[in-house]
């Protein structure tokens, strides 16, 4: 029989291999970066510069287009919608999220099975489907063109996806540690609040941030669901550079430099969670 050390030789990849692999993931990300790497520069030129396609580095540097894009449509006040809309309905996906996770993930009773497949089969509906009935229903609710109604429609929103990531998360912890809080006296709300929660930091971070960026970058239902200015999100101001001020390319693409940099702060603020909760339960 070979020894431990031949068989790991045997599967170490030589050195070329190595650079081979890097190089081409190298590669991949630096042409998924390309778009982006290409807005951002592209924020700090002139119109002319970008509609004739001279140069990738800005010649002249400018922030004329920044200027227009807090000037012109006011994107701060956009910006603020939709944070309130991204923050507050990712919380409330959350919230409900986990409370519904956790005893359909813990607990055996009659109709268990049956809500998972409800909850999951709402992934499988198209967006463009719901627009009518949520249309119809936001109405009778009183909560078209209102904040409150897109902070509730875009917490349900969000809320299969992220129900589905933390029950898949919460059947593969141990339940130890729950019981031994359990037997110590812990009720149920504390029991899911200092042990539980805990745990599931990891998977938390990662449906946040997804669901925090879908809700950020969303213009589908902002467009129906908004109809006055003080309400809508930024994705609807963005359009605006075009429908008001004919085409302000530079307003635009500097906008949209702003609009991108907030999720991309966002994973970089909770990358290692976001990490951990996509290798959890890997090695299980």
């Amino acid at each position: 029989m070979r020894s431990a050390e031949s068989v790991a030789a045997a599967g170490k990849r030589p050195r070329w291999a190595h650079v081979l692999i890097y190089g081409f993931l190298g590669a991949v990300a630096l042409l998924a970066l390309t778009p982006t790497v290409w807005v951002m520069l592209s924020s700090f030129k002139t119109g002319n510069q970008i509609f004739s396609g001279e140069g990738f580095w800005p010649s002249p540097f400018t922030v004329q287009g920044f200027v227009d894009a807090f000037t012109q449509i006011h994107l701060h006040e956009y910006l603020l919608n939709t944070l309130i809309y991204a923050t507050l309905g990712t919380l409330g996906a959350l919230v409900a999220a986990f409370l519904a996770a956790y005893p359909l993930a813990r607990f055996v009773f009659v109709g268990r099975n049956a809500l998972v497949a409800l909850f999951s089969l709402a992934l499988a509906l198209p967006l463009v489907g719901l627009a009518t009935p949520v249309f119809f229903v936001v109405r009778e609710l009183g909560l078209f063109d209102s904040r409150l109604g897109m902070v509730i429609f875009y917490s349900a929103l969000q809320f299969p996806f992220t129900f589905i990531v933390l029950r898949a998360f919460l059947v593969s912890t141990p339940p130890e540690l729950e019981e031994a809080a359990m037997m110590d006296g812990a009720g149920y709300f504390t029991t899911l609040l200092r042990v539980v929660l805990p745990l599931a930091r990891p998977a938390l971070a990662t449906v946040a941030v997804v669901a925090f960026v879908n809700i950020w970058n969303e213009f589908f239902f902002a467009n129906l669901l908004l109809v006055s200015q003080e309400n809508q999100n930024v994705q609807l101001a963005l359009a605006g550079f075009k429908s008001q001020f004919g085409f302000n390319v530079t307003g635009a693409v500097a906008g949209a430099t702003v609009v991108m940099l907030v999720p991309i702060c966002l994973f970089l603020i909770l990358q290692r969670q976001v990490i951990s909760g996509l290798t959890a339960g890997a090695v299980k």
